[in-house]
């Protein structure tokens, strides 16, 4: 991790809103890269973009980008900054096909998947 902006650190997420506008969650995790936050629900491991909050007095607090979450990894029981420490490092020792072909194309109850890999020409 050779940038600042790669290195991992702690911070939190507003999660939100729920059923009313007021409602949120506030959510500890670990941000990689100014823009990913990982973090831990009921032992699944998290991926999730996030935009941060523009607030002098609340340098850490980011909230959800507007996009799904990704569920990396089940039943985690471990330290959270080491866990994704070693998925980072999994994932950089990965190129695009393998990971195609050995991690998604092999997800479990995975229904089809819709990719646009395909650029158009001219």
């Amino acid at each position: 991790m050779e940038t600042k902006s790669n290195v991992l650190e702690k911070a939190a997420l507003a999660y939100g809103p729920y059923d009313l506008p007021h409602m949120y969650e506030l959510v500890e995790g670990v941000l990689y890269d100014d823009r990913y936050f990982f973090h831990l629900e009921t032992g699944i491991l998290w991926l999730r973009h996030v935009r941060k909050v523009e607030h002098p007095e609340h340098t850490h607090l980011f909230i959800d980008g507007d996009s799904g979450g990704l569920q990396l990894g089940k039943n985690v029981q471990r330290d959270l900054l080491q866990v994704v420490t070693e998925v980072l490092d999994h994932i950089r020792a990965m190129n695009g096909l393998t990971f195609l072909v050995d991690e998604l194309l092999w997800l479990e109850d995975r229904g089809d998947i819709e990719l646009n890999l395909v650029k158009k020409k001219g």
